[in-house]
């Protein structure tokens, strides 16, 4: 055998293997794919995005169909996306007998706040966290979800500290709740 042929076999069994592992090893040229991908692993599919939102090496994002919703996060690495943090989903969500419901994620960069409105009459809601006194104001709706990607704080976090208070479009109270 010619050393050409040799070394074109040989180029040939590398892009092979190399495909192969790629197809079955998670990583994707799209995070879109890659989250999809994962939705349908779930069961999830079909579902709408709500949202995605990109930082600098991650894109979350919120599907949802009729009676559930999925939050995903995918990061960026060289040349792939791979699902860094999912396969929260929620059962039932438009059941909730609650004004809104939250939701949060967090990641070793980033924090996650998301609501869903149970009302329409809600046009804010305001997250104050105990831990450093910050407060998240989500109020860009769609789909009745509002959803808001922030740098992680120092401090771990304690998202489920403090107090959250949903506001109409005239900033009268509608709901408060407060977590110890």
């Amino acid at each position: 055998m010619k050393r050409i042929k040799q070394i074109g076999i040989s180029l040939g069994v590398l892009i092979l293997t190399l495909f192969l592992i790629y197809w079955t090893s998670g990583f994707y040229f799209s995070p879109q794919a890659c989250v999809e991908d994962s939705l349908r692993g779930l069961y999830f599919m079909p579902a709408e995005k709500i949202f995605d939102i990109r930082t600098e090496n991650y894109v979350y994002y919120l599907y949802a169909n009729d009676h559930q919703y999925a939050l995903h996060s995918v990061r960026k690495t060289a040349l792939f996306f791979y699902v860094a943090a999912g396969g929260s989903t929620h059962n039932d969500y438009p059941k909730s007998t609650e004004p809104f419901d939250l939701d949060f994620s967090a990641d070793q960069v980033n924090e996650v706040f998301l609501v869903h409105r149970n009302r329409p009459d809600i046009a804010k809601v305001e997250w104050e966290l105990a831990e450093d006194s910050r407060k998240v104001l989500l109020d860009q709706w769609k789909d009745d979800f509002a959803m808001i990607v922030l740098p992680r704080s120092g401090a771990d976090s304690v998202f489920w500290q403090g107090t959250v208070r949903a506001y109409d479009a005239q900033g009268k109270l509608v709901d408060e709740r407060v977590f110890p």
